[in-house]
């Protein structure tokens, strides 16, 4: 027997177990070797972020227990007219049960009236099949992973290192974009290890958020200020570089001008 209920902050050491049990059932080549502790730094932005979930986005942030243990969690955001999924996740031994998509359901219910929807799913055809009944158009997507080739980063790039004083220009390329992420590069940029770098000049503007070895997220007016400000992330991330997830373009093709 199982019960879906909203989240609550002393459920996030329970949802990190959740969370790492099903990524290593699916993506096991990238799991932590048993008896290898978090990084420590790692760990607790984690716990961070889920309860920024609770106390922030309430609403969209569900679990799903049963005998009084947490066996999976969604979590969502609404941002004015802009919901998104940030994540779903069923513990391996719950899988196939409908537990997902009861928890979808209950997230979802953070998303009336949005007129923006979007989950970034993951490659298991179970996710798919249940964001599709859910009504959400499949669009497809890149990831890149790997380790930036620095000989190709341009040596003159525009743009500088970014601050709270910034906000503000972040605040105006999102409104561009009918966004409102502002308040979450506000929150990203309080902890430690979050970076932000910008780009204001003639003809366009941007801003991306990174941490070392990882882009979190970008947004700019046009394609140009947007690829410089990555190769400016690659360039000082450092050593591998994932990045995020994002539509692939219609014709199927991925550049990066300098």
């Amino acid at each position: 027997e199982w019960g879906v209920r909203p989240m609550v902050l002393d459920d996030i050491e329970a949802v990190v177990a959740v969370v790492e049990a099903a990524n290593a059932a699916q993506f096991p080549h990238l799991a932590r070797p048993a008896g290898t502790p978090p990084d420590p730094a790692d760990a607790d932005a984690r716990r961070c972020a889920h309860a920024r979930f609770v106390e922030r986005d309430g609403p969209g942030a569900w679990v799903a227990a049963s005998g009084g243990h947490v066996v999976g969690v969604a979590e969502s955001v609404r941002r004015g007219a802009f919901w998104g999924l940030s994540m779903l996740f069923v513990h391996p031994d719950f899988q196939g049960r409908g537990v997902g998509g009861r928890l979808l359901e209950a997230a979802m219910s953070h998303a009336g009236g949005a007129t923006r929807r979007m989950i970034l799913s993951s490659p298991d055809p179970r996710a798919m099949r249940r964001y599709f009944l859910a009504g959400l158009a499949m669009h497809p997507s890149v990831e890149i992973t790997g380790r930036a080739d620095r000989a190709a980063i341009p040596g003159s790039l525009p743009g500088r290192r970014g601050g709270e004083e910034h906000l503000e220009l972040v605040a105006e390329v999102e409104a561009h974009l009918g966004r409102t992420r502002a308040e979450d590069v506000a929150f990203s940029l309080s902890g430690e290890r979050s970076r932000l770098e910008v780009v204001d000049g003639v003809g366009g503007r941007g801003w991306a958020v990174w941490r070392p070895g990882r882009l979190v997220m970008l947004g700019a007016t046009d394609d140009q200020k947007a690829a410089a400000l990555l190769w400016r992330c690659l360039g000082r991330a450092g050593g591998p570089a994932p990045a995020p997830r994002a539509p692939a373009p219609p014709a199927g093709g991925l550049s990066l001008p300098p």
